[in-house]
């Protein structure tokens, strides 16, 4: 949510700011802003797209200094008052905030006490008046950041430049992302890396609780106390961190297609000469434990459900949390629990807040992710990145087959099972299979779907699991209502809803549970429901509607997810709707 870029030093920071905030766009944002140095602070914004911003900016700024900002409403509505970038009241503070300041009103209470009135709604700008009033006070930046850090609790990543210097950024950071890329005679900051990429590859991921201040020659980084930090300068790989389209229309789309490069790319870098390459002492830590705990949100919980009976299949005993849940009512099942993480960003908050909890309890902790040198990586006891490459459609899909792959190898690791990598190598040919022929008959049926305002998703075991994702994917790009249900639950309530026309989607690749859901199957069709059935060959019947080649049932969300995926963005184009980025979302939920 949100997105920061900030330069100094560069040629033209104007364009890099234009470019920074298109790439960061897929975080999800409803307005744009930002702010230089131009004989004092400028700022320019407006309710709306980045484009918008940009036409109504003069193009030939000059500036040495520059932030701008995309701002997904929280606190205030999506106006001009609340856009950022945030001047101070006395004009001394130009601010930029990702994340959410739990005690502001407090902040805005000691403020107006002190003299201070405020333009707009924000949570951000009474950080900027607080930042003045200490700067005021101090006479000094770094004393004034140490004051702020010290009274703000929440949520923070902050950027910001004063009134009379035009070649000093100074940022900090709590809990949100934020990462300088080390230039030659500039020096750059961003929510993620990508909109770095084309300038440098040497990055600097600040910790929480620290503080940068940076010119056009260095970046000097320091604790919270204002003690130097030497700062360590990763680099990153550019390929996984690539925004080009490559020609497809959708960011979606092109993401569906990586799906199975993604699964090889897994297996090749957790599988290297017929060993499996996970930490012996994670391995270990499992298979001592007496239960998994499985804490995620959104689709990541959707794979945890998958993941949970990957290790119960292996004997352990698993329990699956949602992150904002569990992260208010903690529970902690066994006698020596671990406890597993997933985030596609690494940069969730409720995960985040979970993770506080869990290490005040000394568990064992791993945290699987896309986002090496995020948050949750860097703070979790054990990390396994996905290596899916960036994935810009606010909607995931290669994240989510990537996160399933990876969990079934790591289940399959606890006793040496090396079953696993045939059944994926196989899936990695049905998901091809899929893509190469399967479109025409997708979108034929997308067709028939765009037009309702209901669909129902059924499934047993796996496949229930997998309905589970195919209904969230259909209701967050195509806005239509949408249930997953276990096949077993209709007549326990909502088989009630069940009338002509409505559209139900069967999955059938169990042979535990086919002969069930054929019944499931007559059950709706009796009341009026136009059925469309997912089968695999051999479970197929005369009529299904996509019947797709056979494959380890286990790994339905690895196999055929592509089918749900390709569905949901055919309905939404064929509606008419923005794919890659739909209403109210973000990518990287980093509020809780």
């Amino acid at each position: 949510m949100c997105g920061i870029v900030g330069a100094i030093g560069l040629n033209n920071p104007l364009e890099y700011v234009q470019k920074g905030l298109k790439m960061l766009d897929y975080r999800g944002y409803d307005s744009a802003g930002i702010g230089f140095f131009s004989n004092g602070i400028d700022i320019i914004k407006d309710v709306g797209s980045v484009e918008h911003l940009m036409s109504i900016t003069p193009q030939n700024i000059q500036t040495n200094l520059i932030i701008g900002h995309t701002r997904w409403a929280t606190h205030g509505s999506p106006d001009i008052r609340n856009t950022h970038p945030h001047i101070s009241f006395n004009k001394r503070i130009c601010l930029v905030h990702n994340g959410v300041i739990d005690n502001y009103k407090e902040i805005k209470d000691f403020l107006f006490e002190k003299g201070y009135r405020f333009y707009g709604e924000t949570d951000s700008e009474a950080v900027a008046n607080l930042l003045e009033y200490y700067y005021l006070e101090k006479k000094d930046v770094k004393s004034a950041i140490k004051e702020t850090m010290s009274l703000i609790i929440g949520s923070y990543a902050i950027v910001f430049f004063t009134n009379n210097d035009p070649n000093t950024l100074y940022l900090f950071k709590n809990s949100s992302p934020l990462v300088i890329g080390v230039g030659d005679g500039f020096n750059l900051v961003a929510s993620d890396a990508s909109p770095l990429v084309k300038y440098t590859n040497d990055f600097i991921e600040l910790d929480d609780f620290s503080f940068a201040v940076i010119n056009e020659k260095e970046a000097k980084v320091f604790d919270r106390e204002g003690n130097p930090i030497q700062a360590k300068i990763i680099n990153k790989d550019i390929e996984l961190i690539s925004h080009d389209l490559k020609g497809y229309p959708h960011y979606m789309l092109k993401e569906i297609e990586e799906i199975s490069p993604v699964i090889n790319r897994i297996v090749n870098n957790y599988y290297i000469n017929n060993k499996y390459q996970f930490d012996p002492q994670l391995i270990k830590d499992l298979n001592e434990s007496d239960h998994i705990i499985f804490i995620a949100c959104g689709t990541s919980y959707h794979v945890s459900l998958v993941g949970g009976r990957y290790f119960e299949n292996y004997g352990k005993s698993a329990s699956r949390f949602i992150a904002s849940e569990w992260a208010f009512h903690p529970t902690f099942p066994g006698q020596k629990p671990f406890v597993i993480l997933i985030s596609q960003s690494g940069e969730t908050a409720d995960l985040i807040h979970c993770l506080n909890i869990i290490k005040q309890q000394n568990l064992n902790n791993l945290i699987i992710t896309n986002t090496g040198g995020s948050t949750l990586d860097r703070n979790s006891h054990y990390s396994l990145l996905l290596h899916a490459g960036i994935e810009v459609s606010v909607a995931s899909t290669k994240a989510y087959v990537a996160q399933t792959t990876l969990l079934a190898l790591l289940a399959a690791s606890l006793k040496d099972d090396y079953s696993v990598i045939d059944d994926l190598k196989h899936c990695i040919e049905v998901v091809e299979d899929i893509q190469n022929n399967y479109k025409p008959i997708i979108q034929k049926t997308a067709g028939e779907l765009k037009d309702h305002q209901n669909i129902f998703y059924l499934g047993r075991s796996y496949d229930y699991f997998l309905s589970l994702e195919a209904s969230l994917k259909l209701k967050e790009i195509s806005y239509i209502h949408s249930e997953a249900i276990p096949g077993g639950e209709l007549k326990h309530g909502p088989i009630a809803l069940i009338e002509d026309g409505l559209p139900v989607i069967v999955f059938i690749t169990d042979p535990t549970t086919a002969a069930s859901m054929r019944g499931n199957i007559e059950e709706v069709k009796s009341r009026g429901a136009k059925v469309y059935v997912i089968s695999t060959r051999s479970l197929s019947q005369q009529g299904d509607t996509i019947i797709v080649n056979d494959y380890a049932p286990y790994l339905s969300s690895v196999a055929i997810s592509t089918v749900a995926f390709y569905l949901a963005y055919y309905v939404a184009l064929a509606k008419g709707l923005n794919v890659d980025k739909p209403r109210n979302l973000a990518k990287s939920v980093t509020v809780e």
